[in-house]
C-alpha cells in the first residue's frame, strides 16, 4: 500500500471531462502521485446514485482520484426475449441505454471537479463483468449500491452486490439507501 501523502491540496482541480474507456494516462507506474481509481457500477437506481455520491466524497477528499463509471446492460434490462438470437442491434441498443444512464453521473463528476471515465458493457453476468472491469482498469475499490434495478428487489442485499463481494479481489463498499 502506498504511503499517505503528507498534505492534501484542498483546492479543486479543473473540471475533467469523462473520457472513453481505454484511454491511457491514468495509473502510470512512472507517475509519483498514484491516482486512486474507484469503480462505480451505475444502473440508474437510487442506490447507484447514492454510491456515486459516496464515491465522489471519497474522491474529493483525496489527493487524486478517478471514477470509473460502469453501466452493464443485459438482455433482460433491455426487455429482450431470452429465446431470440442476439444481434448487433442489441449492442447498439445497449450502448444507447448506457449513454442515457451515464449522462447525469458524468455531469455530476464535472460539477465536483472529479475526473471520470465511462465504460459500457453488454452481457448476462453482471457481477462477473463488474469484477472483470475492476481488474482490467486497475480499480483500487468498488463502490456500489446495495440494491439495483434487478428483478429481485425485495432481497436484503441484491444478488449482484452479494456476488461482487464474493468475487472481487479489491475492497467493495456497499452504500445503502436510507429507509426514511
Amino acid at each position: 500500500m502506498p504511503p499517505l501523502p503528507d498534505r492534501i491540496d484542498p483546492r479543486p482541480q479543473a473540471p475533467a471531462a469523462c473520457s472513453v474507456a481505454g484511454a491511457s494516462g491514468y495509473g502510470d507506474s512512472a507517475t509519483t502521485n498514484r491516482v486512486m481509481k474507484l469503480l462505480v457500477p451505475l444502473d440508474g437506481s437510487l442506490a447507484s446514485e447514492r454510491a456515486l455520491e459516496h464515491a465522489l466524497s471519497l474522491a474529493v477528499g483525496s489527493s487524486g482520484a478517478l471514477l470509473i463509471l460502469l453501466n452493464v446492460q443485459t438482455p433482460d434490462a433491455l426487455g429482450l426475449s431470452d429465446i431470440r438470437a442476439r444481434s448487433e442491434d442489441d449492442r447498439v441498443l445497449a450502448s444507447r441505454r448506457s449513454e442515457e444512464v451515464l449522462r447525469k453521473p458524468v455531469e455530476v463528476c464535472g460539477k465536483h471537479h472529479v475526473g471520470c471515465k465511462k465504460r459500457a458493457e453488454y452481457g448476462e453476468a453482471v457481477a462477473e463483468t463488474i469484477v472483470r472491469v475492476a481488474r482490467e482498469t486497475g480499480a483500487d475499490q468498488i463502490v456500489m449500491g446495495a440494491r439495483g434495478l434487478g428483478r429481485l428487489r425485495g432481497l436484503m442485499l441484491g444478488s449482484v452486490t452479494t456476488q461482487v463481494v464474493h468475487l472481487a479481489t479489491v475492497p467493495v463498499t456497499i452504500v445503502k439507501v436510507s429507509s426514511s
